[in-house]
């Protein structure tokens, strides 16, 4: 009997294959009606509304016409794929395809001529407070059910997913916890969901600081596509409609998607830094991106076909597809976490697929490195590196202060980079000098207190050496300022580290604007600021010019790559930086880091 129904099954969907999709934006300033034409089908009208993102159920292979100047247009459009409608002042408007790398599988070039409707993928969702929401559980039950539904219709329109609502419930959370991802874990392990199903829980653990500000502090945690758990924090953001905008980007998360570079797209709920502001303009329409509604319309898709317990559970097909788009967000917003897992599971299972055999026989290839020595070696430099300064220092005696102990430490730690005895190639050496470094020259441990960098250094210093060094490292600057020649320092470790300059550039920020960084009279410091990232392009641009750093053993000093920083404001309180630049996201911010960015580019 179960056999008889495999069959059945089989013979069903080969009778009835996949309908496609393709995504259409428009982003003009008013609304467009759109024909799409397929062969032998009745032709379909599309109506976008002005910055609307709209997933169409199509057959395969299509046209498009739309009213342009001086006539209407007709175009092709292929499936899995997104388009956008964007102004143009000879046409009036015309329509764009986003590049994505690479071909599309051969079933995309062919017509599905019985393509199954493309009913949404129901999943059931349990709404959840901990046992530290104080709230009753009237009044939580309709303010979190109201949120739900405003999100679940947005992930309806754009993912091809129906949230159905399945009850209320809480959690006795771990009092012991105030991290969100930590809570997550606990979340994770307490509240079970069966297969297919979805728990948003929401934490009143987590305190933050009304004056510092929100993005500081994580909104909520997910874990990538597939997933059955959210956790959000109930302590912000604070207004209602950006609430919202929280849960539907953590929604979007866990059904594929990705944040993107607000630069990119600044209308996306998949914006790096929500809570801006945008929300609560009254002619805002939550949305995501066009290539992320791709996204979780394929994986939507493939969901239809079977239960997916990985990425790479999907169809081949699915994982052309799937690759593509997240190549194409991965330029968007180099160093995305989650693009980069998706595409390492993706390309894995892409490369199984059988090599044709050479025609001749080809040379035994070039021995693999193992990564773990490549980082041992890089460890080893960066631990010569800061004993060298260590050294340095406590053979100072106070003969030199100020700028003078910078360039000597400087001097110290070029010439215990580049020492003949040590095991390591000029790509390990430079990496190790940069996090050496960055190591060296801070006294406030900000690498090893930052998540993000603290597992690549814990092993370069032990807590006695760095002991040792912060009681003999005296009054290092540059300019004459200590914090300058702390933050360049820490720029060139993070920028050595992390992925792109993109992400070191926002840990900076963060680091420029943390609770203990307002707190200091110094408060929100422009200067400084203008440091790390000159430390972290330093870092960017030392593997291009090796010659030129090994001279730092001899006369070159570190002040010759700082910006020029006439202008930068320094000691703006939280509430003055607020009275005159808003927040981070504010224009006015904005110009003043593109200032520093473009100072910094001119060295």
């Amino acid at each position: 009997m179960r056999w008889l129904i495999a069959v059945t099954a089989v013979f069903t969907l080969a009778l009835h294959g996949h309908a496609a999709i393709v995504v259409i934006a428009n982003f003009t300033p008013e609304e467009i009606v759109c024909t799409i034409a397929e062969p032998g089908k009745k032709p379909q009208s599309v109506t976008l509304a002005k910055a609307q993102v709209s997933p169409v159920t199509v057959g395969g292979p299509c046209e498009v016409t739309f009213s342009a100047k001086p006539a209407q247009t007709t175009l092709r459009l292929d499936p899995y794929h997104a388009y956008v409608f964007i102004p143009d002042k000879k046409s009036e408007r015309r329509l764009e395809g986003v590049a994505m790398p690479g071909d599309p599988p051969a079933a995309d070039a062919k017509p599905e001529p019985t393509p199954q409707p493309k009913e949404p993928i129901k999943i059931p969702v349990t709404l959840l407070v901990d046992d530290a929401d104080p709230r009753a559980d009237a009044l939580w039950h309709k303010t979190l059910r109201k949120r739900f539904d405003e999100a679940a219709a947005v992930i309806e329109a754009n993912a091809g997913v129906k949230l159905d609502f399945a009850g209320y419930a809480t959690w006795e959370s771990d009092p012991g916890l105030k991290d969100i991802n930590e809570l997550l874990t606990d979340f994770t392990g307490k509240v079970k969901v069966k297969a297919g199903s979805l728990a948003i829980g929401y934490t009143s653990r987590v305190k933050v600081d009304p004056k510092e500000p929100q993005h500081l502090v994580p909104f909520g945690a997910v874990k990538a596509f597939p997933t059955g758990h959210i956790l959000l924090r109930e302590s912000g953001p604070r207004a209602e409609p950006e609430k919202v905008e929280a849960m539907i980007q953590h929604l979007g998360l866990a059904l594929g998607a990705v944040l993107i570079d607000p630069e990119k797209d600044g209308g996306s709920v998949m914006r790096a830094k929500i809570a801006d502001g945008l929300a609560l303009h009254p002619e805002y329409q939550y949305r995501f991106d066009p290539l992320n509604v791709l996204a979780m319309n394929i994986l939507a898709e493939e969901l239809r076909r079977v239960p997916l317990g990985r990425v790479s559970d999907v169809s081949d097909a699915g994982k052309i597809r799937l690759s593509r788009v997240y190549k194409a967000l991965l330029q968007a917003r180099p160093g995305d976490s989650n693009s980069l897992a998706y595409l390492d599971e993706l390309d894995k299972e892409i490369a199984k697929a059988p090599m044709p055999k050479p025609k001749e026989k080809e040379k035994d290839p070039e021995p693999k490195v193992d990564p773990a020595l490549l980082t041992q070696a890089r460890d080893t430099v960066a631990r010569h590196v800061i004993q060298a300064v260590t050294a340095r220092a406590k053979a100072n005696t106070g003969a030199l202060t100020g700028d003078e102990l910078a360039n000597d430490y400087v001097k110290a730690a070029a010439a215990a980079a580049w020492r003949e005895d040590l095991p390591a190639d000029q790509e390990q050496r430079m990496s190790g000098f940069l996090i050496g470094l960055g190591v060296a020259l801070d006294d406030t441990n900000a690498l090893l207190s930052d998540s993000s960098t603290a597992e690549a250094i814990k092993l370069v210093e032990t807590e006695g050496e760095r002991q040792d060094r912060l009681k003999v490292l005296g009054n290092p600057t540059l300019r004459g300022r200590r914090d300058l020649c702390r933050r360049f320092a820490i720029g060139c470790g993070a920028g050595e580290l992390l992925r792109t300059v993109t992400q070191a550039e926002e840990i900076a920020l963060d680091r420029s604007f943390s609770k203990a960084s307002l707190a200091k009279p110094a408060g929100v410091n422009f200067a400084a600021l203008a440091a790390e990232f000159a430390g972290i392009e330093f870092a960017r641009f030392a593997g291009n010019d090796v010659i030129n750093i090994k001279r730092l053993a001899g006369e070159a000093s570190l002040t010759a790559f700082l910006p020029t920083l006439e202008g930068l404001r320094d000691g703006l309180s939280f509430e003055r930086f607020q009275e005159d630049f808003g927040d981070t996201a504010d224009a006015r911010f904005q110009r003043v880091l593109g200032d520093i960015r473009s100072r910094v580019r001119k060295k």
